[in-house]
């Protein structure tokens, strides 16, 4: 793979580095800078293009959503029992809560599974369209269409770097030792970077012969640079920052499984202003 290196990308945001690149190149590229590596035509050809293996923003009732239906039809059978029996006997109370909880247990089944079945034939419906197209389609449902393409831009980006990068905490890879296996820790790999390092030119340079995971970008790090850039984004369309963290974004980052809070989303935003201003 004839990859330029990491510290040409930076001298060429204006997109003269468009011939030759790749989804590894484009993906090392987004991790430095995701504005400038979308605003590339290449680049943001190859983000639309590339196919990802789940669709996160079609919603199957996982254990929570199950629990908290099971839990309205609980608090139903609750009160209809109470309305039954304002002044009946104990014993009656019990034998009609009894005979409504396990209706309810069947209704609460049927409603698991409608909405199974739903988001099973839309996810069926939806096989054929390419998987950005798709993303982006639901993104407009979330927030203004002004921002639907670049907002879908940057979880497309933001799930290629997420998808080949390996935590440092748990990386861990095995060489053959004779007839066993030896596991290699965090230290050999650290060793075998510098080496590749090394052998590529130094430090700043970045080589096709060093491993895709070998310094692999902080994924909370890039999170939080979209983030802002999100937030930048809406505020220039006159959205107040309470509405774009209550409203927006925390639907934009469900699309993909990224669960946030709006308290936290307006931490970050706030703290980058800070920092912005500080450095001024």
């Amino acid at each position: 793979m004839n990859s330029p290196p990491l510290n040409n990308m930076r001298r060429n945001k204006a997109g003269a580095i468009g011939r030759g690149l790749d989804s590894f190149v484009v993906r090392e590229w987004f991790a430095v800078d995701p504005a400038a590596c979308i605003s590339d035509l290449t680049a943001q050809q190859i983000l639309r293009e590339y196919e990802h293996s789940y669709r996160w923003w079609f919603k199957f009732p996982g254990k929570n959503e199950q629990d908290q239906i099971k839990a309205a039809f609980d608090k139903a059978v609750q009160i209809w029992t109470l309305k039954r029996t304002a002044h009946g006997k104990r014993s009656k109370r019990e034998n009609v809560e009894r005979v409504l909880r396990k209706s309810s247990e069947k209704f609460a089944q049927r409603e698991i599974e409608r909405l199974s079945s739903k988001a099973t034939e839309a996810l069926f419906n939806d096989q054929f369209t390419p998987w950005w197209q798709s993303l982006r389609n639901y993104i407009c449902t979330c927030v203004p269409r002004e921002v639907a393409d670049r907002f879908a831009d940057y979880l497309a980006g933001f799930l290629l770097v997420q998808e080949n990068e390996t935590p440092r905490s748990t990386a861990h890879w095995k060489k053959e030792k004779g007839k066993e296996q030896e596991e290699v820790t965090n230290t050999d790999w650290r060793q075998v970077k510098k080496l590749l390092k090394k052998l590529a030119g130094g430090s700043s340079v970045r080589s096709s012969m060093l491993p895709a995971t070998a310094n692999p970008p902080q994924q909370e790090s890039l999170k939080t640079r979209l983030i802002v850039l999100m937030f930048q984004e809406l505020v220039a369309l006159d959205y107040s920052r309470k509405l774009i963290a209550d409203k927006y974004l925390p639907m934009v980052w469900n699309a993909i499984g990224e669960g946030i809070r709006d308290s936290s989303l307006l931490r970050v935003e706030r703290r980058s202003r800070q920092r912005t201003r500080r450095s001024k």
